[in-house]
């Protein structure tokens, strides 16, 4: 896997220069927002957050509004030993190395109808025409940068391997494809995102997740039995009970606003700028030249992070398996507001509670899996994120705050697994972070 992606590194001609918005031949500004000539694809909007929490009320920012839904999809065949991957070296502008492990397919609906003009996506038919699928759901986006975004994620089971099309293709085997989730921008947050939303045998050799001796080497017997543990019943309807708590709560309204009006922003013809040091964004254009890809020149605009956020999975050992901590996160593009996210979120519009800040500065865990990563390339300029799973002392318990929005839950990996596979309950980072578990199936 290394050896093909770097190959894939080297060979790939991409090329990418920020130019002014009004440089662009695709895009414009009317109506306070850039959009594409075509009306397609996406475009970036000033929006206003109107709820009853202090700290998000009145927070106004640019977002990427994108209403189709994208297919990301992996094709998988029985192997040697677990299943067998077909990956995607897939060159993007903003992605840490250029190119990245992806999905099968990972197109836009604007991309596979060729709104670009461009080469058709190629193994589209086996997630559009009835092909067997071993998994199949909406997961969201960002909701820092991405206006109430989803995808749908996909593995499509089949028994004989397709033609490999091309030399930006190739099979992979579990192994290699566990190895790509601890490795630093090795694989991206769609191929992340679809994995860790499909069933967890699938990445294990012998179909028993966590029983290797990987897993044994790191939390003995406890990340296996929290991985058998049977999943509560009215888990799903309690998580959203919870979840409609906290949309209740924060009551969110969201106003559409002129990008050149947002409070707090600078815009000018070479970027949209954050000037409140907790959030740093920006929105530049690019031109970008990728002949790899379906189309080989475009220019478009990305959202670009200044600084490197983190996420924290913590766990603790209790009965004799491992439980982990998830949190709600309020996000202004999430729907209501609000889904379940990690722990902890380095990057947040609202306070941390003070038991987690306290947690998180003494650092008194034992890190068990770490990565850095960089969210997808297509639409943010090497936004990267240092993804962690600790483990806590097994007496630590988080103090009750009485509060819906920090209270948190604790759940097994089975769990876990259960809530990744449901719509609209796990942000994109919670998935990533949870996605380094799957490194020891």
């Amino acid at each position: 896997m290394n050896e093909w992606l770097h190959h894939r590194r080297t060979k790939s001609k991409i090329r990418f220069d920020s130019i002014p918005f009004t440089a662009s031949n695709e895009w414009r500004y009317e109506s306070g927002s850039l959009r594409h000539a075509t009306g397609g694809f996406f475009s970036i909007e000033g929006v206003a957050a109107h709820a009853a929490l202090p700290g998000f009320d009145g927070w106004q920012q640019p977002i990427i509004n994108q209403p189709e839904v994208g297919i990301l999809g992996f094709v998988a065949t029985p192997g040697t030993h677990g299943h067998d991957w077909l990956v995607q070296a897939k060159a993007e502008p903003g992605n840490v190395g250029g190119v990245q492990l992806a999905p099968t397919v990972q197109a836009t609906y604007s991309n596979y109808m060729r709104r670009h003009g461009g080469a058709p996506t190629l193994y589209l038919d086996h997630f559009t025409g009835g092909g067997p699928l071993l998994s199949d759901s909406l997961q969201s986006e960002q909701g820092t940068r991405f206006l109430r975004k989803f995808n749908r994620n996909a593995v499509c089971g089949l028994k004989a391997r397709p033609v490999t099309a091309g030399d930006n293709f190739a099979w992979l085997a579990t192994a290699e494809l566990r190895h790509a989730l601890v490795a630093d921008y090795a694989i991206n947050t769609d191929a992340r995102s679809v994995l860790v939303s499909a069933p967890w045998h699938l990445l294990a050799d012998n179909g028993r997740p966590f029983q290797n001796g990987a897993a044994i080497h790191l939390a003995g017997d406890l990340l296996a039995n929290s991985w058998l543990a049977p999943v509560p019943v009215g888990l799903l309807d309690e998580v959203r009970r919870h979840l409609s708590a906290v949309r209740q709560l924060l009551d969110l309204r969201l106003e559409t606003c002129s990008l050149d009006t947002l409070s707090g922003w600078q815009f000018d013809d070479r970027s949209i700028q954050s000037a409140d040091p907790r959030y740093g964004l920006e929105v530049r254009h690019y031109a970008v030249e990728a002949p790899d890809r379906e189309r080989a020149a475009w220019d478009q605009p990305l959202v670009l992070s200044r600084a490197v956020d983190t996420v924290v999975l913590f766990c603790r050992p209790r009965n004799g398996q491992l439980e982990f901590m998830l949190r709600p996160n309020v996000e202004i593009g999430l729907t209501g507001g609000a889904e379940f996210g990690p722990s902890y979120k380095h990057e947040t519009l609202l306070p941390h509670p003070t038991w987690l800040a306290d947690l998180v500065a003494a650092g008194n865990w034992r890190e068990l899996l770490s990565a850095e990563q960089s969210d997808e390339g297509g639409r943010f300029m090497q936004s990267r994120c240092r993804y962690v799973v600790a483990e806590l002392p097994a007496d630590w318990q988080a103090p009750e705050e009485g509060s819906v929005v920090d209270d948190p839950i604790w759940v097994s990996a089975s769990a876990l697994a259960a809530l990744c596979r449901a719509p609209g309950i796990l942000t994109n980072e919670a998935r990533s972070v949870i996605s380094l578990l799957l490194s020891l199936a």
